[in-house]
């Protein structure tokens, strides 16, 4: 077990060095009028290329729900995202295009734009985004790690 935690932190590392981070979150609509729980949660994962010398960075991210994760339907999207690169707090705008229901019947796709902050230094830090989802027809806020 050690060995292993000892090689996804080097690869982790390896990865930052390149300009790639790890962003895993959990996330709910906004205004939902039911009750905070699971079943209205959605559990978020993603990977962001940042390149220094450019102004936007590039986000590949999968969202499932969190409440039948394995039947769940999931989310594909990709995102372009303008960072402005602070020390300490990097807010960002962000928009992309995906598939919603990836894979079943029902799948749709389209649009998705908003804002978030990420803070802490170099690729590790917490980060906190409200955006709105056309196909899904509503907005979902998410926080959560960044690696």
């Amino acid at each position: 077990m050690v060995p292993a935690v000892g090689l996804l932190l080097a690869s982790a590392g390896a990865l930052q060095a390149q300009g790639v981070s790890l962003w895993l979150g959990a996330g709910r609509s906004v205004g939902d009028s039911s009750s905070i729980g699971v079943k209205t949660s959605n559990l978020y994962a993603a990977v962001q290329l940042d390149v220094p010398l450019l102004p936007i960075a590039f986000r590949a991210e999968g969202m499932v729900s969190a409440s039948n994760f394995r039947n769940a339907p999931r989310s594909l999207i990709a995102n372009a995202v303008i960072p402005l690169r602070l020390p300490g707090v990097q807010p960002y705008l962000i928009a992309g295009y995906g598939a919603y229901s990836y894979g079943k019947p029902t799948e749709v796709r389209g649009y998705n734009y908003g804002a978030g902050a990420r803070f802490g230094l170099g690729h590790t830090g917490f980060f906190g985004e409200v955006r709105r989802h056309d196909k899904l027809k509503k907005s979902l806020v998410t926080v959560g790690i960044t690696l």
